[in-house]
């Protein structure tokens, strides 16, 4: 689940806003405020990772996808001198949050990675800082590990780039618990740490007496400089034996592991880490040493980690979701979404007759008076079907097309059928009221409340809108208890000189606003009256 974005030069955001966001989160505000732009930050990372083989570092427009036009344009004024920040916190193993900043310091240069934070997301205190190593490293020089890792992971093997730890968190209470595992396993790790030095000692050895059978072996620079490696790993590893059968406290613990830590190098793809680490010499290393320290590159793994599958479930729909047709043809493939612009909703509901079942249940009870219908088309049509409409208030069951009826409902049928799929998902959508009548944008709020209900909640909405209707309803579900102020996240986007605001608007117990909302609540209604 997401649990806050926060924004910094990119596009109607300049100065820092975070917005924070609830199993049913609604984004409000005047025309051309910002409300789209929160949406589009989750969009430019969703589309850069799902497009990561193009090697774009950022990438502003896909053919399926939002649109931004260039880096220049995405940034706030277009002034390259900025530099453009998004942080994402997610609920999942554990409360994390990663950010990243982008600059591009001309028109002919590229867009370049310029820092990685990771934070705490609880107090939302910054844990670490990477800035890029400006190297890159080439598959031949992985080990087998390494590549296997890069499979794993469905990456390419053109490129890695490497980013150093350059800043990290001196504060206690994020080293105290690998302290205490220390002293508490210190035999473990003095055992470990003089099996590494006895297998080093003979690999040297070893190496020592080949060289001595082939002197020009022995005299290459490569391998006195592996041998010079090896030496250095052999001291380090007796530095590390002192120091573990010291009486080590806490504060020399810090010490030690802060200066080790500040070496650490990961791997990333793009700008997500991706789970190698290297020390300077770009020799791989398999994790942290003997849990010195609190492990920073783990918990970058695991930001990273979050974000990915955050954003795999993210479902993002349109404004404008694209007109029926009269007769689809199968595409081959079993869709798990409706489609960025419901373009592969036919499929769904041709593969997958229980959502026909359960989106006809909702129609009823959102008391749309008509029922889904997938039905092929003549005997040998093949792969040839309708998706059809039955009219409900009639006596005999009339069939009709999707396009001899109301343009509000082919608009809504993507949102309400992606909010029955079973799976664990995060539905962004904006103006699902578009082309539906005031009591239906209020009954959607049953639909939502009912999707979140379970514990917890399989299903995250994000919706940008200007439904007064919608907002009443939930205000009144929470009035009857039927979901808590906690459940509901209202955002309301204001333009500003230093850019967008972000203004949360907190809902009590009563479903009453504790906030005043900015400029009155929906006031043209009473100035109309």
């Amino acid at each position: 689940m997401l649990h806050a974005l926060e924004l910094e030069n990119f596009k109607a955001f300049g100065k820092r806003a975070r917005i924070p966001f609830a199993p049913i989160t609604l984004i409000f505000g005047e025309n051309s405020a910002g409300k789209s732009t929160i949406l589009q930050a989750l969009y430019l990372l969703k589309q850069t990772l799902e497009n990561r083989e193009t090697g774009a570092l950022l990438l502003p427009r896909t053919e399926n996808g939002v649109n931004l036009g260039s880096f220049q344009e995405m940034l706030f004024d277009h002034d390259l001198k900025r530099t453009l920040s998004i942080r994402v916190e997610t609920k999942l193993d554990q409360e994390v949050a990663i950010e990243f900043s982008f600059k591009r310091p001309t028109l002919e240069e590229e867009v370049l990675l310029d820092q990685i934070g990771i934070y705490d997301g609880k107090s939302s205190k910054c844990l670490a800082r990477f800035q890029p190593l400006g190297t890159t490293i080439s598959p031949h020089e992985f080990w087998m590990r390494t590549v296997y890792l890069y499979h794993s992971h469905g990456l390419p093997l053109s490129k890695l780039a490497a980013v150093k730890c350059v800043w990290l968190t001196k504060a206690a209470e994020h080293w105290k618990s690998e302290f205490e595992w220390c002293k508490k396993n210190r035999n473990e790790i003095l055992s470990e740490i003089s099996d590494k030095r006895t297998g080093l000692a003979e690999n040297l050895k070893h190496r020592t007496d080949m060289g001595d059978t082939d002197e020009q072996e022995h005299s290459s620079e490569e391998f006195q400089e592996d041998n010079k490696r090896i030496q250095e790993r052999l001291n380090s590893l007796s530095e590390d034996f002192e120091f573990f059968s010291s009486d080590f406290d806490l504060e020399t613990y810090i010490s030690k592991g802060y200066e080790e830590k500040m070496n650490t190098v990961l791997g990333v793809q793009g700008f997500l880490p991706v789970g190698i680490v290297f020390d300077e010499s770009n020799s791989w290393i398999a994790g942290p040493r003997y849990g010195t320290g609190f492990a920073i590159e783990q918990l970058a793994m695991a930001a990273g980690s979050a974000l990915g599958r955050t954003l795999e479930a993210l479902f993002p729909i349109s404004p404008f979701r694209i007109p029926p047709e009269r007769l689809y043809t199968f595409r081959g493939t079993t869709p798990q979404n409706v489609g960025y612009r419901g373009d592969l909703l036919p499929d769904l509901l041709s593969r997958r007759p229980e959502l026909v079942e359960k989106a006809n249940e909702w129609l009823k009870r959102l008391e749309i008076d008509y029922e889904l219908e997938v039905k092929p088309v003549g005997a040998d049509s093949g792969d040839l079907f309708q998706v059809r409409l039955i009219d409900t208030r009639r006596k005999e069951r009339v069939s009709v097309s999707l396009l001899d009826v109301g343009f509000g409902i082919s608009q809504l049928l993507p949102f309400i059928v992606q909010s029955l799929v079973p799976e664990k998902q995060i539905i962004s959508i904006e103006q699902p009221e578009v082309h539906v009548h005031p009591k239906l944008q209020a009954d959607l709020g049953d639909l939502l409340v009912e999707a979140i209900k379970k514990e917890p909640p399989e299903k995250q909405f994000i919706i940008e809108t200007h439904s007064e209707h919608l907002i009443l309803r939930l205000q009144r579900l929470v009035r009857k208890k039927e979901i808590k102020p906690e459940d509901v996240s209202v955002i309301y986007v204001s333009r500003r000189p230093e850019g967008a605001k972000a203004e949360p608007l907190r809902l009590d117990e009563d479903g009453d606003f504790i906030d005043d909302w900015p400029n009155g609540f929906f006031p043209e209604r009473l100035r109309e009256l």
